[in-house]
């Protein structure tokens, strides 16, 4: 999966970097928010823990999905800032169990 950035920004107030990014999937469906994380995490040299995505939209009719993610200086600032259910939403745990119930 290759994640294209259309925009990057530093938000020192909360310690992240903003991203706005698309992802090109032309010979399969939607990517899966936990996959999109761990090429976030990779690509930005970081623990996954520290990447949250926000949103994640596939237009319709077409091969291409926009998303926005925020990634954090540390894990402890994450948890303060972050809402809970887009922690739910981003957590590991969440999508291991969602795989077991397919």
């Amino acid at each position: 999966m290759e994640i294209k950035k259309l925009s990057e920004a530093y938000n020192a107030l909360f310690e992240r970097k903003e991203l706005s990014f698309y992802v090109d999937h032309p010979s399969s469906g939607s990517p899966q928010l936990d996959e999109v994380k761990k090429t976030l995490a990779t690509v930005n040299n970081t623990a996954e823990d520290r990447v949250f995505v926000i949103k994640l939209k596939t237009k319709t009719g077409t091969n291409r999905t926009y998303g926005m993610a925020e990634i954090y200086g540390s894990s402890d600032i994450a948890e303060k800032v972050v809402p809970i259910y887009i922690q739910i939403r981003n957590s590991s745990k969440r999508h291991k169990e969602n795989q077991r119930k397919t």
